[in-house]
């Protein structure tokens, strides 16, 4: 007998084993609506952007993943994705939080050097106490990346939070438009002190909300191909389901025009067209015309919305030489703060703290840096280039184990597409801003990038079975 609930099949069972395996599925369906809620919740605190909002997310991701492991020990149930079945990204993430407790724990005293300048400190890090916030942000992005694996090995469930998760984004980007436009333009019905007449949802920072818009742009544009594919197969389309996606697709691009944010666009765009290249190549010689069709939808679309939404943003790219010789030179001095510790770094999360150390002119005086407008070079300043590297090798695993299933799945490829073009819009507009600095936006990007990656494990083994 079989029960549909959510979209998802639970099976009554007639041995101890199969039951044990229908109460571990309902455990990582009740697990799955909490993260789709936690992530719903999670952008509305500005982002997340703040310590006291990092300590409530270890709280709630670290609580849940000891209820989980306690549950599943007791119930004697295997994990559907275990740390052994991906080492490598363990073993490399494993030991950044090691370098950063060591960062901020062994008493070395360290002098930090700068022209004219000399700081002495009892650690490795020049604030110890933000690498020690750092490492937290580190364990609970572990810990949350490992829950969502869980919860998507079974596949079907994998699709049905996928969706979900692009229908929390619209919702963030229908809040966004009405609070620039009908609330008075205020963040979180509160005055706005930065970015005026830009939309920034819940988030303080316009780039940051645009990521997070470029996120769901890029999703989006995978679960239409996923809606084409189910189309293909069947050989009816969906057009009530087609129609609701172009619906949710319009508000993220009039929300996304709406930031100002030239490169989140450029990002989002990007992100979106590697989704729809990998959806022809998948599709193009099963069903030509309908991949034609929903391309030309797609770009029909963005068009609509450039001329009626894009005016803003537009105008912005005038000022793109001004804005990159002011970038230029901050870099310049970044680039001089790696070469001084190129193999330590100055610290996890240290950066508003060791800048001062080669603040200069031509960086204007009169702002705050606290972060360095790339989230590369923020690695290799606060954990040296080798550590420092160790996130970026991460992605770039997952990127290119999401290349391999998309070339060799005819089935369930659309997921890993979707991490794709997850990675190319976070890699991209993360050379020249901070978006994934913002909780938020980083728990958003591990989990669609779990998402992608979970099946991989179960298909190893169905092909090892046939």
């Amino acid at each position: 007998m079989a029960i549909d609930v959510s979209g998802f099949e639970i099976t009554r069972a007639s041995s101890g084993g199969n039951r044990r395996s229908q109460g571990q599925a309902r455990l990582n369906h009740i697990l799955a609506m909490g993260l789709i809620a936690f992530l719903f919740l999670a952008p509305i605190p500005l982002g997340a952007n703040r310590p006291i909002f990092w300590a409530i997310n270890a709280a709630l991701i670290g609580g849940g993943g000891i209820a989980y492991g306690i549950l599943m020990l007791w119930r004697r149930e295997n994990f559907r994705v275990a740390l052994s079945d991906i080492p490598v990204l363990t073993g490399l993430w494993a030991l950044l939080c090691l370098y950063a407790v060591v960062q901020f724990i062994v008493p070395v005293s360290t002098v930090f050097v700068a022209p004219g300048t000399q700081v002495v400190s009892s650690t490795l890090s020049i604030a110890p106490g933000s690498t020690f916030h750092s490492l937290i942000q580190f364990l609970t992005l572990a810990v949350f990346f490992f829950l969502v694996l869980q919860v998507s090995a079974n596949r079907e469930r994998a699709r049905f939070i996928a969706a979900a998760l692009f229908w929390v984004i619209v919702a963030h980007a229908i809040y966004g438009l009405l609070a620039l436009t009908q609330f008075g333009d205020t963040l979180l019905f509160l005055e706005k002190w930065a970015y005026l007449g830009s939309a920034t949802g819940t988030f303080v920072n316009r780039n940051s909300y645009a990521t997070f818009m470029a996120f769901g742009l890029v999703l989006g544009t995978a679960l239409a191909a996923q809606t084409v594919e189910k189309a293909a197969n069947s050989r009816q389309i969906p057009i009530a389901n087609v129609m609701f996606l172009l619906v949710g697709l319009s508000f993220l691009i009039i929300a996304l025009y709406s930031t100002q944010s030239r490169m989140g666009l450029a990002a989002g765009l990007a992100g979106s067209v590697v989704v729809a290249i990998g959806f022809v190549i998948k599709l193009g010689r099963r069903q030509p015309r309908l991949s034609v069709l929903m391309v030309v939808l797609g770009v029909g679309l963005a068009i609509a919305m450039t001329v009626l939404f894009g005016s803003g943003t537009l105008d912005r790219l005038g000022s793109v030489e001004q804005s990159f010789d002011v970038r230029f030179a901050l870099y310049s001095q970044v680039i001089e703060m790696i070469a001084s510790r190129p193999l330590l770094g100055f610290g996890g999360g240290s950066f508003e703290a060791a800048f001062p150390l080669f603040h200069a002119l031509p960086v204007s005086p009169d702002l705050v840096w606290n972060k360095t407008h790339s989230t590369y070079l923020a690695l290799w300043v606060e954990y040296g280039v080798i550590f420092g590297s160790i996130p970026l090798l991460v992605v770039l695993g997952i990127g290119l184990r999401c290349i391999q299933l998309v070339i060799r799945r005819k089935s369930d490829w659309v997921l890993p597409l979707a991490s794709l073009g997850i990675i190319v819009t976070a890699a991209l507009h993360s050379l020249v801003d901070f978006s994934l600095e913002m909780e938020a936006n980083a728990l958003f990007f591990t989990a669609l990038l779990a998402l992608g990656l979970a099946g991989v494990t179960q298909y190893g083994r169905r092909q090892k079975r046939q």
